[in-house]
């Protein structure tokens, strides 16, 4: 078994610990006595010849099976480091959907460098509009030993652009055996939130005795959707109580139902009678609203490594990932109540607006004799749903060696990943101008619903009518890229403390990206859809070097530096420096500074552009007049009988002008800009590592992160507020006119409420370096083992303490607020986890916090103020409560070969803390967890040989 050189454990203190770990090197083979092997020991690396001068968190194979992940999202999304981010449950309508991300510090997926044993896999081929990431949902969790998480921002030795941190994925090596684990889990509400996993793991060769050591393992995942209809009676019933939370929530029957209804002349000719409900056909809108989609994974690791000779390995792994991710969505609704409809036209970079139309006082269904009656449908002929089917790879070769004094290694990688995103469901704005008429045309044309060979409401319609009407759509992508690397690490010299350590590399990349749209959302003819294209193909490297410097037995130093160069940017340097005094054997001091570096990627630079359809817009010249007319409709519905249509017909259209207003939809458009500069940090931490008593190791790390030139466009709020001020250059703001037919204002109620402006069409903007970001914080950590005389005891304790977040405005050319306890930055975060160790038994509880936040965005948001939440009757409750979540885990081991596990997830059966934010406007909980609650998941894990 290799061992770890002098200068390993120097370069372990310069790269937080994690690449020694990951290659061993040969020279070690014939170390003498004073080198140390490569052990990892403990949850974490607590012990104080262990800590480096950045701070480290080290989640090992053990906690990994304590904490009740099943994923490597899972695993992350515990980190009291990690913020909200995109997840495949609920990515359905982002530009990624399928994928999960990290986010470390709450800045960003592009900012949280993802490793596979201290090398970059590939990621996802599909951006989020402008962001490139890793997909957590490709990597492999049982073959997991550990994982490493670098939380003191850009690294210079792993990747400039890992501003927030390196979360370093380090696998099983050197394993012989045959072991086979499976894995169930289930909401105990119900038998709902069913996921399950199984894997197998296999590897033959003593590397020392057979000169090779082969390792495989296959993963499968798989999770049940979960339709809201099944869960509904799990809900939070504060949800259900009138004024508790103003919303559509509690409207469970759509008058937007099949066959559908005329306003006012009631249920269409097939409705069921049971479906009647005050002269209207209803619908169960929640029949058809997801709330976990379906998913299916694959993931096999296979490597190998084989000894040429006394000063030289083989190595080679290969990394294989199949995912699959199924959304259902609600069949498209139809009616005017509903609103017009704006998304971008690529042909034209303009917005462009689906009506929808009544029927003609001539079609046979319109018993009302009045020309373009209100028409209520629900088109259920089309399967309405998201599939995306991602592949990706890396396969990754090498040599590693000795030379002298000198390790070296140098390594040949081939990484990629191809997506497709298959959507139907929803309107061809030319299928349905063919099959059902010109909606833009006024009078209405007689045949519009009626017309030859076209759609007909509420009959059995023939594949190819549906198929042109609702016709198949989605993006095709794919990323490769091609890396070669080199680095060389040994001893150079001497100082007080020890030798110098010097480590020096290249890393040179060959990148492509390319998203391709299909034919109809190019053409803009998929209603309401955006959409994003890139093809683009790049050269980059990089240099890197590190020197260990042990000034004394006590103070040691780290130099670090990184050269990166991308086209058309002058070459930039990401420097950092480490320091680690250790006061005693019991006390160390350790700090950093560091600089950061991410060039933009191919989908901000290269020819492309994006058509986003942003459905959740607050327009400021109309959302207050649509909020006081929409409370005098329902003060006018309160006093009718329930099976009055008209109270139906107030509370519907009271629902809709909200929505329009307040929740508009507004085509956001963004174009690429080749001129962008790279994005700039600076950060430095310090803390320390204190040991009292054996066993017992507590830390304490101050973390602080400024990060300059960020890549981005300006927000619709922002841009909307500084409407009448002036826009800044590039962005432009298009509203429909204001007009005796809008959409939610007749003239009368235009003058009554003040409306002024028409509504809001289109954005347009471009990538700019707009923004800065500044965040500050404390991490705590502690780690305690105790034995007890019916056992062993150890505690883990983890919490993070966010002191400032604010974001730069270009707007008042300052900061912002003070993010931190306010809406998704909540102030301080910890979780504590106890085990008991008893012979073959172990127990142990997980006590996750989350505090309580405001509702309350930045300056600019008018959301989640104080007179939001006064003008919807939210006085007093402008907050997301605290949450503290217990788990309870239990392990038996009692059996030759076979472990027995249970992992019971919110002991208690909480609730998820209310969110008013999230929840006002839409129709469903906010949170999926909601009806899941209490859970639980059982293991079994069984050793062949």
């Amino acid at each position: 078994m290799f061992q770890r050189t002098r200068v390993c454990k120097a370069l372990m203190a310069v790269l937080g610990g994690s690449a020694v770990l990951a290659a061993a090197p040969l020279a070690a083979q014939t170390a003498d006595a004073g080198m140390q092997r490569v052990e990892v020991t403990g949850s974490n690396i607590k012990r104080i010849d262990l800590e480096t001068s950045s701070p480290v968190q080290v989640i090992s194979r053990e906690e990994v099976r304590r904490s009740g992940a099943a994923s490597v999202k899972e695993l992350l999304d515990q980190l009291t480091s990690a913020g909200s981010t995109l997840s495949d449950i609920n990515g359905s309508n982002s530009f990624a959907s399928g994928a999960s991300s990290a986010n470390l510090r709450s800045l960003g997926k592009t900012s949280t460098l993802i490793l596979l044993n201290s090398r970059r896999v590939s990621p996802y081929a599909l951006a989020d509009f402008n962001e490139v990431f890793t997909n957590l949902d490709a990597l492999p969790l049982d073959a997991v030993d550990r994982v490493e998480i670098l939380k003191n921002g850009a690294s210079a030795i792993y990747g400039s652009d890992a501003v927030a941190g390196v979360v370093n994925i380090i696998t099983r090596k050197d394993y012989q055996g045959l072991q086979m684990s499976a894995s169930h889990e289930q909401s105990l509400v119900s038998d709902r939130y069913r996921q399950s996993t199984a894997s197998i793991t296999g590897g033959f060769g003593d590397l020392q005795r057979d000169r090779y050591n082969v390792i495989a393992n296959l993963e499968i995942f798989n999770r049940d959707n979960v339709m809201w209809r099944d869960v509904l009676s799990d809900v939070n019933p504060l949800r259900f109580v009138p004024g508790a939370i103003p919303t559509t929530f509690a409207t469970q029957a759509s008058t937007f139902s099949y066959p559908g209804n005329t306003i006012p002349g009631g249920a269409l000719p097939g409705c069921a009678p049971e479906l009647v409900i005050g002269g209207l056909c209803r619908y169960d809108r929640f029949s058809r609203f997801e709330a976990v989609p379906e998913a299916k994974r694959i993931n096999l690791l296979l490597s190998g490594r084989v000894l040429l000779g006394k000063d030289m390995e083989a190595f080679a792994e290969l990394l294989f990932s199949r995912t699959k991710t199924k959304y259902l969505s609600p069949f498209q609704p139809y009616g005017v109540a509903i609103g017009p409809t704006t998304w971008g036209n690529p042909q034209t970079n303009a917005g462009q607006t689906f009506f929808p139309r009544g029927l003609p006082a001539t079609h046979p269904l319109n018993s009302t004799g009045i020309d373009d009656v209100e028409l209520r449908y629900r088109f259920v002929d089309a399967p309405a749903e998201n599939t995306a089917t991602s592949n990706s790879y890396r396969l990754q070769t090498g040599l590693r060696g000795t030379w002298n004094s000198f390790d070296w290694e140098a390594g040949l990688g081939f990484l990629g990943s191809k997506v497709d995103d298959a959507q139907r469901g929803q309107f061809s704005n030319s299928g349905f101008i063919a099959l059902i008429g010109d909606y833009n045309l006024d009078p209405l044309p007689n045949d519009f619903f009626n017309k030859p060979g076209g759609y007909r409401i509420g009959e059995v319609n023939s594949a190819a009518v549906v198929d042109r009407l609702f016709p198949k759509f989605g993006n095709a992508a794919k990323t490769t890229q091609t890396a070669l690397d080199f680095k060389i690490t040994g001893d150079i010299g001497q100082m007080a403390g020890g030798p110098i350590g010097l480590a020096a590399g290249v890393d040179l990349r060959h990148e492509k990206f390319t998203i391709t749209p299909s034919a109809n959302l190019a053409a803009g003819d998929i209603v309401g859809f955006g959409l994003s294209r890139t093809d683009g193909s790049r050269n980059f490297s990089a240099l890197f070097a590190e020197l260990n410097l042990p000034v004394t037995k006590a103070l040691e130093a780290q130099l670090a530096a990184r050269l990166d160069k991308f086209p058309n940017l002058s070459p930039h340097i990401s420097p950092k420096l480490g320091l680690r005094y250790r006061v005693d054997k019991s006390f160390m001091l350790r700090g950093t500074v560091e600089g950061g570096f991410r060039a933009a990627n191919l989908a901000e630079t290269a020819p492309s552009v994006k058509f986003a359809f942003s459905n959740s817009t607050e327009d400021p010249k109309r959302c207050l007049q649509a909020l006081n007319l929409a409370s005098d409709l329902r003060n006018q519905a309160d006093p009718l009988p329930d099976a009055d249509p008209t109270k139906a017909v107030l509370l519907a259209r009271a629902d809709t002008v909200e929505q329009n207003e307040c929740a508009a939809g507004v085509a956001a458009i963004a174009g690429n800009n080749p001129k962008l500069k790279p994005e700039i940090s600076r950060s430095f931490s310090l803390g320390f590592v204190f040991e009292p008593v054996q066993d017992l190791t507590l830390s304490v790390d101050y973390w602080n992160i400024r990060r300059r030139n960020e890549i981005d466009i300006k927000t619709e709020a922002e841009l909307l507020n500084a409407e009448d001020a002036g826009l800044p250059p590039g962005a432009s703001i298009t509203r429909r006119a204001l007009t005796a037919t809008d959409q939610s204002f007749t003239p009368a109620e235009q003058a009554q409420y003040g409306v002024t402006a028409g509504p809001l069409d289109s954005i347009t903007r471009s990538f700019e370096n707009l923004f800065k970001t500044r965040t500050s914080g404390i991490d705590l950590g502690a780690t305690f083992k105790q034995k007890l005389p019916f056992g062993v005891m150890d505690l883990s304790y983890q919490g993070t303490y966010l002191i400032k977040f604010k974001e730069f405005s270009g707007t008042i050319n300052g900061f912002g607020d003070n993010l931190a306890g306010r809406y998704t930055y909540p102030r301080f975060t910890s979780t504590l986890t106890a085990a008991l160790t008893s012979g073959s038994f172990l127990n142990g509880v997980k006590i996750s916090h989350t505090p309580s936040t405001s509702l309350r965005g930045d300056f600019f948001d008018p959301t989640g103020t104080d007179q939001w939440c006064a003008d919807r009757g939210l006085e007093g409750t402008c907050r997301v409560g605290s949450l503290t979540e217990v788990d309870y885990f239990f392990r038996y081991s009692g059996v030759k070969n076979l472990t027995l596990g249970v992992y019971v997830k919110n002991l208690f059966n909480q609730f998820p803390s209310l969110d008013m934010r999230g929840q006002f406007g839409t129709p469903i909980p906010d949170t999926a967890d909601d009806a899941k609650r209490r859970s639980l998941k059982l293991t079994m894990e069984y050793k062949f040989f």
